[in-house]
């Protein structure tokens, strides 16, 4: 934990120096997560959405340029949910997780340069991220009458075998008004955030991993 918190830290500081163009973030995100379990295939899974904010800032170096690169320390909130039907019993899975989120972009600006005109913009790149906290809900519904609620909140230690961190890719794009950027993307995570491997090489099950679609307001300070 200190060793993520200190790097973002330690970037945030390398861009302040280095004349960095900030903008403070808002938006939501739309999340789901893919997940793979045993004895269960992919099309006996019923994926649905949940609805999440994000807020942050966002850091340009080199802006006024075409090519920008572009630190991002952002909060957003994951989740999803997934039903499937097993030997007469029904079971419906819901997750919330809350990350402190570091995606490092590298952005193509056409126009809108220094906040003046219009211009759209395209980027892609890493993320890494870092769980706050999260929880869980699953109904089981045995037969027809029987349900059963439980609760649980995410320790990401060996109780729960999950992982705080979590990483992937994100591709973007939007459009620049003045000092006002929409910002639409889509993140991939490639972590299974579930995985008690050693080596965590995500060659077990369960398997649940991070998807979501993002729509950002930023503001240019």
């Amino acid at each position: 934990m200190k060793k993520v918190i200190l790097g973002m830290f330690l970037l945030i500081c390398f861009s302040i120096n280095s004349h960095a163009q900030v903008s403070i973030k808002v938006g939501a995100s739309l999340s789901t997560v893919a997940e793979k379990r045993e004895n269960v295939t992919k099309d006996q899974l019923e994926n649905a959405s949940v609805l999440g904010p994000v807020i942050g800032l966002a850091f340009e170096l080199n802006p006024g340029k075409l090519l920008v690169f572009q630190p991002e320390l952002l909060f957003s909130q994951s989740g999803g949910r997934n039903t499937y039907q097993l030997l007469g019993t029904s079971t419906d899975n819901r997750y919330r997780i809350s990350y402190l989120e570091l995606p490092l972009l590298a952005k193509l600006q056409l126009g809108n340069n220094n906040g003046e005109g219009v211009g759209l913009h395209i980027a892609a790149g890493p993320w890494l991220g870092y769980a706050l906290g999260g929880k869980t809900k699953t109904v089981t519904t045995v037969g027809s009458s029987q349900e059963i609620v439980t609760e649980s909140k995410f320790t990401f230690d060996d109780e729960d075998d999950a992982r705080r961190i979590n990483y992937g890719l994100v591709a973007a794009a939007g459009l620049g008004f003045g000092k006002v950027t929409l910002d639409l993307r889509y993140n991939y995570g490639l972590n299974n955030i579930l995985d008690n491997d050693a080596d965590n090489t995500n060659d077990n099950r369960p398997v649940l991993q991070t998807r979501g679609v993002a729509l950002t307001m930023a503001l240019r300070l």
